[in-house]
């Protein structure tokens, strides 16, 4: 056992609940529930893997009323209470105790009925708000409805204690409705909801002294709080301080839980991404703590990622327990490994927020850990039926998680790679600016998959008769996708003229160091992903005169604005003096003079002595091999960006998914046989 980390591993009471350690999977959406917001078998799985990974306290966001639960949980309909009964247990069984964040958001105002328009969003005053594009206007509850919000605080805590939970903690951080009452930029009210501090504090108030009723002697009560809103006209650390002493005072809370971040105004530091530096929260959680006087004091910093980042925020006294939750999405066994001294076997969350990326794909999982939301059926790896030569081509994130995966299932795995190093299209992403951090997840796969005896050959093309001389049973090609050189793209799927002419590149060029263009360089971006925006990034910063076009509105896609990304990677470009050209695209590239039309207008514009133009256009898959290995091995899946181009987070998860079933008896043999098959009705 490691004894590195005596805070971390030491126990601590809030109110009347003992907790083991001092590392907690903090709150966030779970989105694994029933039409009827009621935990699913695949919810309960989720939060008892991170129980058994070492959590001693796990938390989770579950909504009120029942008309705002999205794809959350929501314990105000009284049906939901034994499966909410069996989620609790669970925790317990597993040595954990479970406190839920109970809220009502603005942004999910839940529907009158199945398929009908949304209800309106409730607010202390009417208010206009836009969310990756959703706009939406509150209404100015009513006292009723006031009335009525409390009920359900007081409602859903005592569901919650029947079913057997340990503790409610309301949520005034993130714009919910607490937060809301208590900001001078939101609550406009003149009543006795409004106006003084005294008067914006009375909702959180009375919400607390219902939870408090409904608890009981053996649940403990705690609130989240925002230090600062960093809003003008908002409130600042110094009324939050208020805010947390009144309250401790009255004695309406076992703990608190403090952060910062307004959604949608600071979404991107509520969940940072890897462009924000790591504990963003820390000077605003430093300026309010005094004020909880002899409660313990919870945060997650924002971006911790290291349970001996953990460690040292206990040591210097900025908080009493520390939690995250992408890290322990990444990583459910983070804090379990940590203890036992097994810290390199743990992934590092690397922020690249597909977890949040992932909902405009109508998916949900983490880039890293494809397994994560889905511990029901991929927490465990047992050994195959029956043990498989496996060849698989391409050392990127979809080839090292297929031989992980083959690995542990015993199977004995050749892995061949082009180039020198492991990593493919990842690597080179974490050679752009701001992304070195993406490096982390290679390493991890790197180390991995040698810890687990798979043979590497690298600097090796393999082809058709080298794999074939392995005598495999099965073959996994992983072998990605390169950038289309002629410039077709997703917006126009057609060759640009003068696509080849000598002061072209494409973005492999920059990123293996073949290129270095200076001057004058224009650079077409009609993917929308990292690489266009961090290319223009890097060329300026280098001394280029870069100008950006895309043929978008904005510089990236709808994924990337839903990674939270857009104001910081606006940010760099502004910052590297990159000029953004929106709703354009290259006609045709002529003698060193490149034509520029509006996608909408089809207006041209001509611009001269151009020194370098770089595509970062569409991507074509590399996978010639799955022609020519068709009929000669028994398996054959080509998995990733070698099946087709698409987010990065497909190449992990289907390394994952096919390496599950090679040595399995009567499993598929290519991917067309799972392509077509009828799902699996238990999932």
């Amino acid at each position: 056992m490691s004894h590195k980390y005596s805070r971390v591993f030491s126990p601590i009471r809030l109110g009347p609940v003992d907790i083991e350690n001092r590392f907690y999977c903090s709150p966030h959406a779970i989105p694994l529930s029933t039409p009827r917001g009621a935990p699913t078998e695949d919810f309960i799985a989720y939060c008892e893997a991170r129980v058994r990974g070492g959590c001693g306290l796990i938390m989770v966001s579950m909504s009120v009323p029942q008309r705002g639960r999205g794809v959350q949980p929501t314990p105000h309909i009284e049906e939901n209470i034994p499966a909410l009964r069996m989620l609790a247990d669970a925790v317990h069984g597993a040595g954990g105790k479970f406190i839920v964040e109970l809220w009502y958001h603005w942004a999910r105002p839940g529907k009158w009925d199945p398929l009908s328009p949304p209800a309106p969003a409730l607010g202390p005053s009417a208010a206009q708000f836009n969310l990756f594009g959703r706009r939406s206007a509150t209404r100015e509850m009513s006292t009723a409805e006031i009335r009525h919000m409390i009920d359900a605080v007081r409602d859903s805590t005592r569901n919650l204690r029947e079913a057997g939970f340990d503790g409610v903690m309301l949520h005034a951080s993130h714009g919910a409705i607490l937060e809301q009452f208590l900001s001078p930029y939101f609550n406009r009210r003149s009543d006795e909801y409004g106006g003084t501090l005294e008067n914006r504090m009375r909702l959180l108030r009375e919400s607390l002294t219902a939870a408090r009723e409904a608890c009981g002697e053996r649940m403990a009560v705690g609130m989240r709080l925002n230090c600062d809103e960093l809003l003008t006209g908002g409130y600042d650390t110094r009324e939050s301080y208020q805010i947390l002493k009144r309250t401790v005072q009255a004695r309406l809370v076992d703990f608190v839980d403090l952060d910062v971040a307004v959604e949608p105004d600071q979404f991107h530091i509520g969940m940072p991404s890897v462009f924000v530096q790591p504990h963003v929260y820390r000077p605003y959680v430093e300026a309010v703590r005094g004020a909880a006087g002899n409660i313990p004091v919870l945060s997650v910093l924002g971006r911790l990622t290291s349970v001996a980042d953990g460690e040292a925020a206990l040591a210097s006294g900025v908080c009493d327990m520390v939690g995250a939750a992408r890290a322990l999405l990444a990583e459910p066994n983070l804090v379990k490994n940590a203890r036992e001294g097994n810290e390199s076997r743990s992934r590092t969350c690397i922020a690249c927020n597909w977890c949040m990326a992932a909902v405009y794909d109508g998916a949900q999982s983490c880039t890293i850990n494809p397994s994560s939301y889905r511990e029901r059926g991929w927490g465990t790896v047992v050994p195959a039926p029956r043990r498989s030569r496996v060849v698989i081509v391409g050392a990127g994130p979809a080839g090292l998680e297929a031989a992980r995966i083959c690995a542990l299932r015993g199977h004995a795995v050749v892995l061949f790679e082009s180039r020198s190093s492991t990593g493919g299209a990842l690597t080179l992403w974490a050679r752009l600016p701001g992304r070195e951090f993406y490096q982390k997840a290679i390493d991890w796969w790197d180390a991995e998959v040698r810890h687990l005896g798979v043979e590497l050959r690298l600097g090796r093309e393999a082809t058709a008769s080298h794999i074939l001389d392995e005598r495999p049973d099965a073959v996994i090609l992983a072998t990605g996708a390169r950038y289309c050189a002629s410039g077709r793209s997703n917006h126009r799927d057609l060759d640009i003229p003068g696509y080849d002419s000598d002061f072209v590149y494409s973005p492999e060029e920059i990123l293996l160091d073949q290129a270095r263009p200076s001057g004058k360089v224009l650079a077409l971006d009609a993917e929308g992903l990292h690489t266009g925006v961090g290319i223009a990034e890097m060329l300026a910063l280098a001394g280029a005169d870069v100008e950006y076009l895309t043929p978008f509105f904005e510089p990236v896609s709808p994924r990337v604005v839903a990674s939270l990304e857009l104001p910081l990677i606006m940010k760099r470009l502004r910052a590297a003096g990159v000029r953004i050209s929106p709703s354009a695209y290259i006609s045709r590239i002529g003698d060193h003079e490149v034509t520029v039309s509006d996608v909408y207008s089809q207006r041209e514009t001509i611009i001269r002595d151009v020194d370098a133009v770089i595509l970062s256009t569409g991507r074509l898959a590399v996978n010639h091999l799955e022609k020519e290995l068709t009929g000669k091995v028994a398996q054959l899946f080509a998995v990733g960006d070698a099946l087709a181009p698409r987010m990065w987070a497909s190449a992990s998860y289907e390394g994952h998914k096919f390496a599950r079933y090679i040595g399995e008896l009567d499993a598929p043999r290519s991917v067309a046989d799972v392509y077509f098959r009828q799902d699996d009705p238990g999932l």
